[in-house]
């Protein structure tokens, strides 16, 4: 953890403030309790988590650095150079493109293809980078290697 590990009170704490930020829109709320309760039940990995909390408490400095007490290491979200995308060098991601299109040689193919439309959905604007990381998640559920290397083209955590 950033710091000390946090405690129950530390959370309860946190909970309290994003409950009375929020506390003319409710389902900000709640959808940072379902945040919560996915990351709990390891429906989402931490990215996910990050990813899900700065569109949810976006605009809220405070808390959005607040919520870095609960992060692991190297994982801490910070608010200069929030939106600029990663630099990626073009070799990695051919790559990691073609690391995907072997892996699901075959019968498989679907989920290279899917994988393909899913990105074309973001290009489009049909999509957020929250929706994409989900539905990638959930293709690549049984290949978590791809997941975490896919996590590094997405825009910064840091």
């Amino acid at each position: 953890m950033v710091g000390d590990k946090p405690t129950t009170s530390d959370a309860l704490d946190y909970l309290k403030i994003v409950k009375k930020t929020y506390q003319d829109k409710l389902e900000v709320y709640m959808s940072f309790l379902e945040v919560m309760k996915d990351f709990k039940a390891q429906r989402t990995d931490t990215y996910g988590v990050i990813l899900r909390v700065k569109e949810l408490l976006k605009g809220e400095k405070e808390l959005l650095l607040g919520f870095n007490m609960f992060l692991p290491k190297g994982f801490e979200i910070t608010i200069e150079g929030d939106q600029t995308l990663p630099d990626v060098d073009f070799d990695k991601a051919i790559s990691y493109m073609k690391k995907i299109k072997t892996r699901f040689q075959g019968n498989n193919m679907h989920a290279y293809i899917c994988f393909l439309d899913i990105l074309n959905m973001y290009k489009k604007e049909k999509k957020n980078i929250i929706e994409i990381y989900d539905e990638v998640a959930v293709l690549f559920r049984d290949h978590q290697d791809l997941l975490a290397e896919f996590a590094h083209f997405l825009p910064r955590y840091r």
